[in-house]
C-alpha cells in the first residue's frame, strides 16, 4: 500500500502524552511483575488520547472526564500483554494512586478508561519518540490508513508526493503554537484535534478522502493540517508556498452564469461536473430564470478584482444583527478592524450563498438589491426537487455545483498539467482552491495557472501568492 511504503522507511514512531505525565517515579517505586516496556505503555496512553480527540465537548474539564474504550483484544495486535499493562495502570498504589480510572465491562462494550485529572496538568500535550522496533513494526501493520480504490485510481499522480522522507515537521514548534492558541480560546477539543493531526503528519500517517457526488474535492493530510502550523512544515528542506484563487467559489459560479444558455452549455458542463442530474437541474432553473448579462458582467468584475466581499461589507454591518453575528464568529466584540470586517463579510456572503432559502433572509435581500436576476436563479435552483437529496438538503446542490467545478479545474486540469509538463520534477499538493508547491517553484506554477485559465475560459481569476512562514 502507498502509505505503508513510506511509513516503513521511518525507524522512529511518535506518540502523544500529557506533558505532566512521567512514568519513571511510579516504575521505580512499584516495579511491574511482568516484562514492562515504557514505549508500549506510552503508546497505550497515546491511543486513549487519540480516542478522546473524537469527542466534541470543547471544555477541558468535561473532556478529560470521558471514558474511552481500549479493547484488549484489539491492542494485543500491537502490545503483547495489554491486559497486564492496563491492570498495572489501574492499581491504586500508595502515594501514587491510579494511572487510569476504569469503567467496567457492559454488554456490547469493552472496558473504558480515562486519565485522572492530576496527570493532565493544565492540559498541555507533547509528542515524544518511541524506538522499540518490534512495536513500531506491529503498529505499522495495523494502523496504516486505508486508501479507497477510487482515490488511487483517479489521484495517484498527486498522492505519490506524500513521502514521509521528504517532509520535515518541527513538531515542537507546532505543538507550542496550538497550545498558545488553546490558552487564548479555551477550546480544548480543537487543541486536542490539532495535536492528533500534527502527530499523524509526523508519523507519515496520510489519509485521503474523495466524495465525487458531493464536493468532488480531494481531501488529504495537507487539507487537515492546522493552518496555524503550516510555517513548521517543509518539503525537501524548503518552505512550502501556495497559489490561491481569491473568491474561488463565486468565481466558478460566475463562469457557469457566463456560458451562453444554449445546447452547448450542458455539453461544456458535462465535461467538468460529475453529476448529469446536477447539470440538468441547473439548466432547468436557468431556462426559467435567465440572469441579466449586465449583472453577470458586474458580478464577474467584482470577483476578478477581488472586491466581491467588500462590496457587501457596509450593508452587512448595517444590519441589526451585526454585533451578535460578529461576536458569534470571532468570539469578541467588533473593535473597528477593517480586516475583520472583510472576513465577516466573506463568511456571511458564503453562508447565505449555500444556505437554505429560508435562512439568511437579510443577507439575501442585500444580494437581491444588487443582483436580482442572479438571486432569483439561485433560489430557483435550490428549490428544485433532486432525487438523491431529501427536501431539507436540496439547497446543497449549489455548493456541489461550485465545488465540483473547482475540483475539476484545480485537480484534473491544473494539477495534471503541472505533473505532465515537469515529469514529477515539481512536487505539488492540491488544497481546495490552492496549489501548494516548494517556495522555489512558486513563480513558475503561478504563471502556469494563469495561462491555463486564460486558455480554458478566456480570463483568469484573481490569484494570490503566499509562502508558509
Amino acid at each position: 500500500m502507498l502509505c505503508q511504503k513510506f511509513i516503513k522507511k521511518m525507524k522512529n514512531y511518535y506518540i502523544l502524552k500529557p506533558k505532566n505525565l512521567n512514568l519513571d517515579n511510579r516504575l521505580e517505586k512499584f516495579p511491574p511483575d511482568f516484562d514492562f516496556n515504557k514505549d508500549c505503555a506510552y503508546y497505550i496512553i497515546s491511543k486513549l488520547i487519540k480516542n478522546l480527540s473524537k469527542q466534541n465537548l470543547g471544555d477541558f474539564s468535561k473532556t478529560i472526564k470521558i471514558f474511552t474504550s481500549l479493547c484488549a483484544q484489539i491492542n494485543e495486535k500491537t502490545v503483547r500483554d495489554t491486559k497486564k499493562y492496563l491492570d498495572y495502570f489501574y492499581n491504586n498504589f500508595p502515594g501514587e494512586g491510579r494511572l487510569l480510572w476504569r469503567k467496567n465491562y457492559q454488554k456490547g462494550k469493552c472496558f473504558s478508561y480515562r486519565l485522572p485529572e492530576y496527570y493532565w496538568g493544565d492540559g498541555e500535550l507533547e509528542i515524544i519518540c518511541i524506538t522499540r522496533s518490534d512495536l513500531i513494526t506491529k503498529i505499522k501493520k495495523v494502523d496504516t490508513p486505508h486508501i479507497a480504490n477510487i482515490v488511487k485510481k483517479k489521484f495517484n499522480f498527486t498522492i505519490d508526493y506524500f513521502n514521509a522522507t521528504r517532509f520535515e515537521l518541527d513538531e515542537i514548534g507546532a505543538m507550542d503554537i496550538i497550545y498558545k492558541q488553546y490558552q487564548e480560546s479555551g477550546n480544548f477539543n480543537k487543541y486536542l484535534s490539532n495535536a492528533v493531526k500534527i502527530l499523524e503528519f509526523k508519523n507519515g500517517h496520510y489519509s485521503f478522502y474523495h466524495s465525487p457526488d458531493t464536493d468532488g474535492r480531494l481531501h488529504t493530510e495537507i487539507t487537515f493540517f492546522p493552518k496555524i502550523c503550516r510555517q513548521f512544515l517543509k518539503y525537501d528542506g524548503e518552505n512550502l508556498a501556495e497559489t490561491d484563487l481569491s473568491s474561488s467559489i463565486p468565481f466558478f459560479l460566475s463562469y457557469v452564469f457566463s456560458i451562453p444558455n444554449n445546447s452547448n452549455k450542458s455539453k461544456i458542463l458535462n465535461t467538468q461536473i460529475n453529476s448529469k442530474d446536477l447539470i440538468n437541474h441547473y439548466m432547468l432553473a436557468e431556462s426559467s430564470e435567465t440572469p441579466c448579462s449586465k449583472e453577470i458582467a458586474y458580478f464577474k468584475e467584482l470577483i476578478i478584482n477581488n472586491q466581491l466581499y467588500e462590496h457587501f461589507m457596509d450593508d452587512f454591518t448595517d444590519l441589526p444583527s451585526f454585533e451578535s453575528n460578529f461576536l458569534k464568529q470571532f468570539g469578541r466584540i467588533f473593535d473597528g478592524d477593517e480586516e475583520d470586517l472583510k472576513k465577516f463579510s466573506k463568511r456571511r456572503f458564503l453562508s447565505m450563498l449555500f444556505a437554505d432559502p429560508q435562512d439568511y433572509i437579510d443577507e439575501q435581500s442585500i444580494f437581491y438589491k444588487y443582483f436580482p436576476s442572479i438571486s432569483n436563479l439561485i433560489k430557483k435552483f435550490k428549490k428544485l426537487k433532486f432525487r438523491s437529496l431529501r427536501k431539507a438538503d436540496r439547497h446543497k446542490k449549489l455548493s456541489y455545483l461550485a465545488f465540483q467545478l473547482e475540483a475539476h479545474f484545480m485537480i484534473n486540469i491544473i494539477a495534471r498539467e503541472i505533473n505532465n509538463l515537469y515529469k514529477r520534477k515539481i512536487p505539488f499538493f492540491t488544497l481546495h482552491d490552492c496549489i501548494v508547491v516548494k517556495e522555489s517553484d512558486l513563480e513558475i506554477v503561478h504563471q502556469i495557472i494563469k495561462d491555463i485559465f486564460i486558455r480554458e475560459i478566456g480570463y483568469t481569476p484573481n490569484l494570490t501568492k503566499k509562502i508558509w512562514i
